[in-house]
């Protein structure tokens, strides 16, 4: 499992934790804590050495593939699927995004980039293409509980999704060698800025794009990555996001999750 602490990671090896006959290597930067999950398989090491993603995959037959959406995200997830294809690993399971038409550079254009080198492998692949974490929302939980949320996204509809399904999806595409090709994972509902901010009882800021990207810069975030979500919100204003799909409840048997609600 490469991502294994990240939000994602850490609930796909709880599950897999709990099935029997599973074994579950970590590929992490650091040693775990007695608090960080219960594998006991932990591999040291970084995306940039070679050496370490060797012993990572060495005896493996499947891998979870989640990094952080940085720069030089395609250099580094290639190196973990030129890994994969030296150790012989048979299947990757990679969590991307939704492709949207036009979208070719950032954020965007790494997962492109990396599913068209999937498709060059001789590892069998599945790709989760998720649309927006709900999960993303609780970065603001200091101004929601000011009564404000920030989404400047215009009128424009997504199709939020509870992390928790994409784990659970997951955990069947890494288990079940039938979830092949992506799969676009998707809530039961979309939903504008309004709508969300409604269901959580606050006012919702929607700040032209131009001000947001100066405010998040100022704060921290890459100016690469600040272009990148710039990109996406104008095209999700553009209603890039607002479709659902039926995958979460056909590889569940459930429905998906309903997200912002009491």
């Amino acid at each position: 499992m490469i991502g294994a602490t990240g939000e994602l990671g850490r609930q796909v090896a709880g599950a897999l934790a709990e099935r029997d006959g599973v074994a579950v290597r970590a590929f992490v930067r650091r040693p775990l804590s007695d608090g960080e999950g219960t594998i006991r398989d932990v591999i040291v090491g970084d995306l940039r050495d070679r050496a370490s993603l060797a012993r990572a995959c060495a005896g493996v037959a499947t891998m979870f593939l989640v990094s952080s959406p940085t720069r030089d995200q395609v250099e580094l997830e290639t190196n973990a699927i030129e890994a994969a294809e030296r150790g012989g690993v048979e299947r990757i399971v990679k969590v991307s995004n939704i492709p949207i038409a036009g979208l070719e550079s950032g954020l965007h254009g790494n997962h492109r980039a990396i599913e068209r080198r999937l498709d060059e492998s001789a590892c069998a692949s599945t790709v989760l293409q998720p649309s927006f974490f709900a999960s993303v929302i609780d970065r603001q939980r200091d101004q929601i509980a000011q009564g404000r949320l920030v989404l400047p996204t215009g009128g424009g509809k997504i199709a939020w999704i509870d992390p928790s399904d994409i784990s659970a999806v997951a955990v069947e595409a890494l288990l079940r060698p039938d979830l092949s090709g992506p799969l676009h994972l998707t809530g039961p509902e979309a939903l504008d800025g309004d709508e969300v901010a409604a269901r959580l009882g606050v006012h919702r800021v929607d700040p032209p794009l131009d001000r947001w990207r100066e405010a998040v810069v100022a704060s921290g975030l890459d100016p690469w990555l600040a272009d990148s979500t710039v990109h996406l919100y104008e095209a999700v204003a553009l209603g890039a996001l607002a479709e659902t799909t039926g995958t979460v409840e056909r590889v569940l048997g459930r429905p998906p999750r309903r997200v912002f609600a009491a």
